[in-house]
């Protein structure tokens, strides 16, 4: 298991980003510095808070649609079924974004590589089924809990997910 966590790790160091996703990935980090004063305004109510992150959460969609920010795991289900899989951001992305607002509002000044980081830690996605695509969707839908909390509890099973999320910090 820890084998292919270190092989998942040294394949995506030795990925590039293109240009092209370089640019997008700056210039939206330039949009959101510029959302750092209402993500203040609005971080202590819930409500509004929640309505922040969901207007704001498609440009992760955008950025994070590229082989570098894909672990490259499936769920044991996708496996055997030989499927096509569905991207899954193992944390939602409205989720994402209020860690993503946390630390750009700490760190105004961030740098692109720091926000790339920011992407690859909270919002790379896994492959599931279609099926277990929809039954985690519809689990955990206008509730707070990421989806990997949950995979387990509605039948998910994804080798090497714990070996990333006990390897960085960040989940600890």
């Amino acid at each position: 298991m820890f084998y292919i966590f270190v092989k998942n790790i040294i394949k995506t160091i030795t990925m590039k980003i293109s240009k092209l996703k370089m640019l997008k990935i700056g210039e939206t980090l330039k949009d959101f510095k510029c959302l750092i004063p209402r993500f203040n305004e609005v971080k202590d109510d819930k409500e509004l808070l929640r309505e922040f992150c969901s207007r704001n959460r498609n440009p992760i969609w955008d950025l994070t649609n590229i082989k570098y920010f894909k672990t490259g795991l499936k769920s044991e289900g996708l496996i055997e079924s030989g499927e096509i899989g569905k991207d899954d951001h193992y944390i939602q992305r409205s989720l994402c974004m209020e860690i993503i607002f946390r630390k750009l509002s700490d760190n105004p000044d961030m740098s692109v590589e720091g926000f790339i980081d920011l992407l690859r830690t909270y919002s790379s996605t896994i492959q599931l089924t279609k099926e277990e695509h929809k039954r985690i969707t519809l689990h955990t839908k206008n509730t707070y809990v990421m989806n990997y909390l949950v995979y387990d509890e509605v039948g998910i099973k994804v080798k090497g997910l714990n070996d990333i999320i006990d390897s960085s910090p960040r989940f600890c």
